[in-house]
């Protein structure tokens, strides 16, 4: 298993618009680590291919 990190979309605090944050996930590989980020953060809001963290 590999730490692998990516930027998801959420919602902003105040409510109103989004912002973007870093957020990681422990996984065999990147398509996984997507997988896992898309299900947690919704479908559409992870930014990018997940990379190694570190």
């Amino acid at each position: 298993m590999n730490t692998y990190q990516a930027s998801v979309r959420v919602k902003s605090a105040s409510g109103s618009g989004t912002m973007v944050v870093w957020a990681q996930v422990q996984a065999s590989n990147p398509i996984a680590a997507r997988q896992q980020l898309e299900a947690q953060y919704g479908r559409g809001n992870v930014v990018g291919l997940p990379c190694l963290a570190g």
